[in-house]
């Protein structure tokens, strides 16, 4: 994958495999949540290649990206993650109505199964699937978002090409036992085989859940590094445009 985008991605090339966390660090402004954006269709600026599997693909679009297998939880769950005036049950099955649905007729038992499969495997915890999103804590409201992804890549897209989720900032405004079960969560989802980017203002857990660390500054890939070789002081440094080991600039 090569992309650029002016003014916030400069020729930014990376793999991602299956299985695998590659962690995103960077200082705000470096790039970290474009690249998310560009990758999901999300920037009409974008320009590149993004190859699966050996195969050049279009992403003009979110619709392109979920129907090849991507899924976004964004840095903004409320703005951009979930619907809050509408309830936790129609939040999650937003994505995969058509695929619900017969002749426009929406089937309310595989719908409820569905939903009760998903509160359950994320532990979702809310008055009841018909409670209103915006009722919920941030911790369940980011699970929720979770959950809305993973229903649509294992209902409305199985057998897609590439099986990735594009996580941005997945713990932030989240309690400690929230946070510690959407970090289960995502290493039960690498165990599966999916392919995780991962991006997160909060270094330690990029160093504590990727298996290869991406750092970028000013909307380019300055440094990547393997687990055991990504320090944290050595991460800030390149973060600050520094020099890894000496610190000159």
């Amino acid at each position: 994958m090569r992309l650029s985008s002016p003014g916030t991605l400069d020729d930014v090339s990376l793999e991602l495999r299956r299985g695998e966390v590659l962690g995103l660090a960077g200082l705000v402004g470096s790039g970290r949540s474009e690249l998310a954006a560009a990758l999901f269709g999300l920037d009409p600026r974008a320009t590149g290649r993004i190859s699966i599997g050996g195969r050049n693909v279009r992403v003009r679009s979110p619709r392109d990206a979920i129907r090849l297998g991507m899924g976004l939880v964004p840095e903004d769950r409320k703005r951009a993650g979930l619907v809050l005036s509408m309830d936790a049950r129609a939040n999650l099955t937003l994505p995969i109505l058509r695929d619900l649905s017969t002749l426009g007729w929406i089937d309310a038992a595989r719908e409820r199964a569905l939903v009760a499969e998903y509160f359950a495997r994320l532990r979702v915890r809310a008055a009841g699937p018909k409670a209103p999103a915006s009722s919920l804590s941030g911790g369940n409201q980011q699970k929720l978002v979770l959950a809305r992804w993973l229903a649509a890549r294992a209902s409305a897209h199985a057998g897609a090409p590439c099986d990735v989720l594009l996580l941005d900032e997945p713990t932030r405004g989240v309690d400690v036992g929230a946070k510690a079960e959407i970090h289960a969560l995502i290493g039960e989802l690498a165990r599966e085989g999916t392919a995780i980017l991962l991006i997160s203002s909060e270094l330690p857990e990029v160093l504590d859940l990727s298996t290869r660390v991406l750092v970028l500054r000013g909307g380019r890939v300055i440094a990547e590094l393997a687990r055991e070789e990504a320090g944290q002081e050595r991460v800030v440094r390149l973060m600050a445009g520094l020099s890894a080991d000496s610190g000159v600039a």
